[in-house]
Parts: C-alpha cells; structure tokens; sequence
C-alpha cells in the first residue's frame, strides 16, 4: 500500500490558537470581526515579560495573512516533492538585481497599511502560502517591494515569524547562527519560488494534489501544485544518496539585447562541467504561453 502524503498546514498557529480561542468566546462573530477583535488586542494589550515590540509586530503582520487567508485572498502552493523546497531554499541568489526587476514588473500593485506609521500606500507585493508533504508546518510569506527599492520579506513558520531584507542579505548569508541560517533560507526560498513558477509554468498546475483530502480546506482558496522539472535534476548517472539530486545552478532574469524575443524573462542557469565554464541555460517549453499576473488591484 502507497504511504498516505499529507501536506503542512500554513499559518495553523493563526488557525488554532489566535482564531480557534476567540471563536469558541464569541461564536456569533464573523471572521472579519475576530480579525478586528485580534488586531485591536494586539495593538493595545502591554507586551508580555518575554516579548519585545518587534515579536508583536510579527504577530500582527501573521494575522495580516490570515485575514488573507480566511476571505480565500491568499494563494496556496502545494510542492508535491518535499526535496523540491530543499533545492529552493539552497540555490543563491547570483541574480538578484535582475530578479528584482523582474518581481517590480510583473508584482501586484495593492494598499498596505504601514501600522505603526499609520500610513497607507500602494506597495507591490507577492503573498502565498506553501504546503510541504510530510511536514507539520507550512509557510506563509509576504513579499514586498517598497519605495526605496528594497525587498522586504515577512515569513510565517509555525509559532514563529521573521523579517528580512535584501539590504541586508549579503552580510546574512555569512553567519553561522540559526537565526541568520533562517532568514536567508526563507529568503532564497520565496524568491526562488516566484522564479520557479515563472521559469517553469508547465510544472505550475491549479488545484490541489491528488492526494490531497483535506475536508477543512477552504473552498474559497486559491491553489497551485508544483511538480520538479527535469531540468533541474541530476543526470541519472549520478551516484545515488539520501537526497533527491538537483542541479547546482541559479535563476536569471535576461536582461541583454541578444535574447530579442525573450528578453525580461526568467531562465535557469544551471552548472554542467565541475571544472570547465560550460554552462546550460534552461526555460520551460510553453514559456511563452504563460502570463504573469499583472493585474493591478
């Protein structure tokens, strides 16, 4: 008998402890009035012994999503190889100007509240959550581009978010410690993942695994399931080991002249000799059939 696939819950914390508590206090609240009851106590309440200004901060931005989440805004990934994460969140980011152009190009432009400036303005943004098999915990990220150029990134991983900026990623990736090996994980792993999707449409299906039998899955939701492209994988000549085998490589926006019909576009620029300077640059083959989302709200 095959082994039953189950897939991480994004934002269960928000699900189960935040949502889930005050629902049982006040069952005849809609979901958009818990939202603004949660948000009121998070903004007003004094900070625990252990808490600090910038963890409430987080938890309000997780909540954020989660209002997202339960109007059925926020769109969920399912990657049907866990190992295809590992491959995301591994590769460097040795494009990362050009991908950032790419993102400010084809981004959905939205109003974001600043909450403690108090400001709103027009930010472009990527949200999405990401179900993993056999894991307990999803992701949930919001990316966003803001005035001065940056990208500015807040994750949800269980109890536990973060923030991170490409200001700040060079000296990240550096670090030793859990805490920075985290930040650029999540960081390589969002940008890697609109890469991916990009790159190679053909592998980017709607709707939700198969396998997947989830009966309080929201109806609402968007959903898109990932399969791994044979472009990036090892030639099956390799050595086999515990791990799936990926290419070693990184996504590229072209941006020169020389790529007339696909310039703008994202490719994979993947390693084929250990010593030598050969390199293979790979694309999905229905490219040019796939539309990023442009739609500005």
């Amino acid at each position: 008998m095959a082994k039953k696939v189950y897939y991480s819950k994004p934002l269960k914390f928000f699900w189960k402890q935040l949502y889930g508590t005050q629902k049982k206090f006040t069952p005849e609240f809609t979901d958009e009035q818990i939202y603004f009851v949660l948000k009121k106590n998070l903004l007003s309440i004094p900070l625990a012994h252990d808490e600090t200004q910038e963890s409430r901060g987080l938890m309000v931005s997780g909540l954020e999503l989660w209002r997202e989440d339960s109007k059925g805004e926020l769109l969920h990934m399912f990657f049907l190889d866990e190992g295809l994460r590992t491959f995301l969140e591994t590769t460097p980011l040795s494009d990362l100007d050009g991908i950032k152009k790419f993102l400010f190009e084809n981004g959905q432009t939205r109003e974001v509240i600043h909450l403690y400036s108090n400001e709103n303005r027009e930010t472009i943004v990527y949200k999405f959550a990401l179900h993993i098999p056999f894991e307990g915990e999803g992701y949930a990220f919001s990316l966003s581009i803001e005035n001065d150029g940056s990208l500015e990134l807040y994750y949800s991983l269980g109890e536990n978010g973060g923030r991170m900026s490409d200001k700040f990623y060079a000296d990240v990736i550096k670090k030793d410690d859990e805490i920075s090996k985290t930040h650029s994980n999540m960081f390589r792993l969002v940008i890697n993942t609109i890469a991916y999707m990009n790159c190679f449409p053909d592998c980017v299906t709607d709707g939700v695994p198969k396998d997947y039998f989830d009966y309080s899955e929201n109806k609402l939701a968007k959903n898109l399931t990932f399969q791994v492209s044979e472009k990036i994988k090892e030639s099956e000549n390799v050595p086999l080991s515990k791990i799936p085998h990926f290419r070693k490589g990184h996504f590229r926006r072209l941006q020169s002249d020389y790529f007339t019909n696909k310039k703008g576009q994202m490719v994979f620029v993947a390693e084929t000799m250990v010593k030598g300077k050969a390199k293979t640059i790979s694309m999905s083959e229905n490219i040019d059939e796939f539309h990023p989302n442009t739609k500005k709200n």
